[in-house]
């Protein structure tokens, strides 16, 4: 009888091996091979452009005209963009031309070099002193800037009246230059860039709320007031508007909102990537400033953008996907993870094509997919695991 029954166990054990063989070598549990691979570990949240920037009011009513393209890095003292008012003369501006033409054809005499330069060292020293002479409130100086001015204009006088007749006609044309660009001025101002940087009419009336002076000061208010995109600024344009910024392109961040989950995830002096959704862009490396709350359940990373993007200050609020880890080592399907006895494992295909449970750590996962280690080195590339490890682990 003991026989019979050790016959009959050893035909039940039979059967279930060839049964899960079968099953197996049929693809009813299917397998793939063990690879290696990486996972991201990200937040997607929203993002908000703070740039360092100045900003340029018109000085009159007219019309804007950019001399150079938005998005130019020009130098300091590049003329920007000029701004026309509705009286200007545009014959003052062909008077002004023609007036040019004949001082450059009386200097081209070369037996005047001389004459000419010293009228206009005189000129030029006498207009620095005007300017000085307005500036002024002290008596003192002003009576001694004017004492310079005589002297200087004693000096012009007898180079004048010893030289020749051209340098008289010269000294004419310079004044009439400088009454008709007096007169130009008053309603056609030009703007020079103050520093170098990149030029900029889009302006979206938050310059003053996300700027470089708040950067660690940025309250839940100031982010709900942030409703539309920058606009670029173009035609009639008033006096004390914005009509153009100067960037450093330099110097940006991006303000990234949190959740109280995500927070804990960061630290300040870390380093991440920054996607910019829905924009053809490479990833852009940054490093976390600062961390700080605005509300019970928000929190602000203020982020230094390391990367140059050519349409940042076109923007102001975006969806952003920050990359916080990147994860490499085996990669396999959250399906393929199971549970037994409160260890994480896998199933292997060993010896005789039997699966055999192989315990693992898992270091990162998503939806899909999870990156894991093994406990205790025995799977190797290209191993056949089970994918569907959570049926298997029922049967």
């Amino acid at each position: 009888m003991k026989k019979i029954l050790n016959i009959f166990i050893v035909l039940v054990v039979l059967l279930y091996i060839g049964k899960v063989s079968i099953n197996t070598i049929s693809g009813k549990d299917e397998t793939v091979p063990l690879k290696y691979g990486s996972l991201s570990e990200s937040i997607m949240t929203y993002g908000y452009i703070v740039m360092d920037e100045m900003t340029i009011d018109s000085p009159i009513d007219g019309k804007l005209n950019m001399i150079v393209k938005d998005g130019t890095r020009v130098p300091k003292g590049k003329e920007i963009a000029e701004v026309v008012s509705p009286s200007f003369d545009k014959e003052k501006l062909v008077e002004l031309n023609s007036i040019n033409d004949k001082i450059q054809y009386v200097k081209n005499d070369k037996s005047l070099n001389p004459y000419v330069k010293d009228i206009e060292s005189i000129n030029s020293q006498i207009d620095e002193l005007n300017r000085e002479y307005k500036e002024s409130k002290d008596s003192k100086v002003t009576n001694n800037i004017k004492k310079k001015i005589e002297d200087l204009m004693s000096k012009k006088e007898q180079i004048l009246k010893n030289g020749p007749s051209s340098i008289r006609n010269l000294d004419e044309l310079y004044i009439q230059k400088k009454e008709l660009e007096d007169s130009i001025s008053q309603n056609l101002y030009k703007i020079y860039s103050p520093e170098a940087g990149v030029v900029s009419n889009f302006f979206d009336s938050y310059e003053d709320i996300l700027n470089v002076n708040k950067l660690f000061n940025i309250n839940n208010n100031d982010i709900n007031l942030v409703k539309k995109e920058p606009i670029e600024r173009t035609g009639a344009v008033k006096q004390g508007e914005p009509i153009v910024k100067l960037i450093n392109n330099y110097n940006w961040y991006i303000l990234v909102v949190l959740d109280n989950g995500e927070s804990k995830k960061l630290k300040e002096g870390r380093d991440v990537k920054i996607d910019i959704i829905n924009d053809n862009v490479q990833l852009l490396d940054g490093n976390i400033l600062k961390m700080y709350s605005i509300s019970n359940n928000s929190h602000i990373a203020v982020i230094s953008m390391k990367d140059a993007y050519s349409d940042f200050y076109k923007k102001r609020k975006v969806n952003i996907n920050l990359i916080i880890n990147d994860y490499d080592g085996f990669i396999v399907p959250n399906s393929s993870i199971v549970n037994e006895n409160g260890k994480y494992g896998i199933y292997k295909l060993g010896d005789n094509d039997l699966p055999v449970f192989k315990e693992i750590s898992i270091k990162a996962r998503n939806n899909e997919n999870a990156i894991i280690e093994s406990k205790d080195d025995s799977l190797k590339m290209y191993d056949q695991i089970l994918v569907n490890g959570k049926d298997y682990l029922k049967k």
